[in-house]
């Protein structure tokens, strides 16, 4: 990997989903999953959520939320990884979708990095704890930089309207993919 040099997913592919922010609450986690699933769906595989929820490419995430807040948030409690991923898969098993959520519970470079340099996006956990201005969130995503002084970062989509943030990897504690 060249040093200073941005890898992953274009940003532009995100801009899409710029406006779906969390409206509210601790259901960042939700919010964060409509946003990988609708990547998934916009880009790798256009079944991942069923045309009666969102079509390829819609704005609207409506009906998608709605359902992954009943399978991975249903009292709108924060989460942990291992949450998120068991409700992705909750809702992968209802629509006999061939996917599992997979969660790491502490770190993620590793696993963030290999998912994203195979064109998929990545939800993260950040945590206040580790240095998070945005307090303990779920982001999603889709590019790394590692640089010259050995600083790593990710360009996420953060959930609050800004689909090119870029955060310190140091927040990060926790991952959610797909295999």
């Amino acid at each position: 990997m060249e040093k200073s040099t941005w890898q992953g997913i274009p940003e532009e592919r995100f801009r899409l989903y710029r406006q779906w922010v969390t409206p509210s609450g601790y259901l960042c986690g939700t919010y964060a999953a409509a946003v990988f699933l609708a990547y998934y769906q916009d880009h790798i595989d256009a079944s991942i959520i069923p045309q009666a929820f969102r079509k390829k490419n819609q704005r609207d995430l409506t009906a998608v939320t709605a359902f992954l807040r009943l399978v991975i948030q249903p009292h709108g409690l924060p989460t942990i990884s291992w949450q998120v991923a068991h409700g992705l898969s909750r809702y992968f098993a209802h629509f006999q979708l061939p996917y599992r959520g997979r969660a790491t519970m502490v770190g993620g470079w590793q696993r963030a990095c290999k998912r994203i340099d195979q064109g998929k996006p990545v939800i993260i956990g950040i945590l206040k704890p580790l240095g998070s201005t945005y307090g303990n969130h779920w982001v999603v995503a889709y590019a790394y930089l590692e640089n010259d002084k050995g600083e790593r970062f990710f360009k996420v989509h953060d959930n609050w309207g800004n689909y090119r943030k870029v955060i310190p990897a140091s927040w990060v504690n926790g991952t959610v993919t797909l295999p």
